[in-house]
């Protein structure tokens, strides 16, 4: 099932939505709380003209926007759209650096080119095609795991530190992902990629509040190898 992507309607001046319209379906325009698109539920989208990026940088904009997509979405990215360099925006090199760093380090907010409108609705596209089928991934393995199938894989993969691939291995170990949240520090780091934190944050997630390291693994009924 394709992803439903969202324009702010504030953005009908630049005609991002029509462009968008016609490479992805369903696109809608509505009033976003942060970001200029929202694809699914855990990519948002800022997008900047170069000349924006610019004022926004002069009036403490940009910065407060950055910490707003950080504090509330999973995957926040920002665009900045034109064919002039940032050099434009009237930062020397070692300033914008630091911008583009404390961006990048501070926030958690990749910044992506482009050269145009046109250029931006095309890599939007393909980002709502990589969720797309990223969640059929998901379904998929939700359907084949055994156990627990009311607890999604995505959910899994939004603990810290652990992630789509780790999420899959876990889940292809244990047999679910309810299997995953029930087994103890020393189950979850026999498997590889796991280490302590990680396991940590696992039984964090499944509201084991103590650390289950001394927890020796399940034993095998007799007779079983």
């Amino acid at each position: 099932m394709a992803v439903r992507v969202t324009v702010d309607d504030r953005e009908g001046a630049s005609g991002l939505a029509e462009r968008l319209a016609a490479l992805w379906e369903p696109v809608f325009e509505g009033r976003l709380g942060v970001g200029d698109v929202e694809i699914g539920r855990r990519i948002v989208v800022e997008r900047k003209t170069v000349a924006d990026f610019a004022s926004s940088l002069a009036d403490g904009r940009l910065f407060r926007q950055a910490s707003a997509l950080a504090r509330r979405v999973q995957r926040p990215l920002l665009i900045v759209e034109g064919e002039d360099s940032l050099d434009a925006a009237g930062l020397d090199p070692k300033a914008l650096r630091g911008v583009l760093l404390t961006l990048v380090s501070g926030f958690r907010i990749p910044l992506l080119r482009t050269s145009s409108t046109e250029e931006s609705a095309v890599l939007l596209a393909q980002l709502a095609g990589q969720e797309s089928r990223r969640l059929a991934r998901i379904g998929d393995a939700n359907k084949n795991s055994r156990g627990s199938p009311g607890i999604p894989l995505d959910v899994l993969g939004a603990i810290p530190g652990v992630g789509d691939r780790r999420a899959r291995r876990l889940v292809s170990r244990f047999g679910s992902a309810g299997a995953v949240l029930a087994a103890s520090d020393a189950e979850l780091r026999g498997t590889p990629g796991i280490g302590e934190e990680t396991a940590r944050s696992i039984r964090s997630a499944a509201g084991g509040g103590r650390s289950n390291s001394d927890v020796a693994p399940r034993a095998r009924p007799p007779g079983v190898a």
